[in-house]
């Protein structure tokens, strides 16, 4: 007796479970191609390929100009590296130019003539006299 009273308990169990599936399954797009129509994937192959060579040639166009940046670097780094020489150049002729042998030998050729007496001025109080 007390099978016959679980029994309909069940089978109205299975009977909700299956309509609740049912509806569930009814509010998702049937994927199967209708009758008469033909399943293609060629929108989606299409999509796919058309991102693929989008992105591929993003890379080209990112690649093409990270190797023109490589190449102006190159050649900044070749222009500080010149214009480092030619400021060494300078102040190398700059020091050969204030050595104080070639200043005195300029002096002599435009006429000027060394000093013999060297006299001092003491500006000290116990120092009266100009001396030498």
């Amino acid at each position: 007796m007390a099978l016959a009273i679980f029994e309909p308990v069940e089978r109205s169990r299975k009977l909700v479970a299956a309509k609740s599936t049912k509806a569930i399954l009814r509010l998702v797009p049937e994927l199967r191609p209708v009758e008469g129509e033909k399943a293609s994937d060629r929108i989606f192959f299409g999509l796919i390929g058309s991102i693929l060579i989008v992105g591929l040639l993003g890379l080209l166009g990112i690649n093409i100009l990270l190797g023109n940046d490589a190449v102006r670097i190159r050649d900044l780094k070749l222009e500080a590296i010149q214009l480092t020489e030619e400021r060494e150049a300078a102040l190398r002729e700059i020091a050969q130019l204030s050595d104080p042998a070639n200043l005195a030998n300029q002096a002599t050729s435009f006429g000027m003539v060394e000093n013999d007496r060297i006299r001092f001025i003491y500006l000290e109080p116990n120092h009266s006299k100009v001396g030498d």
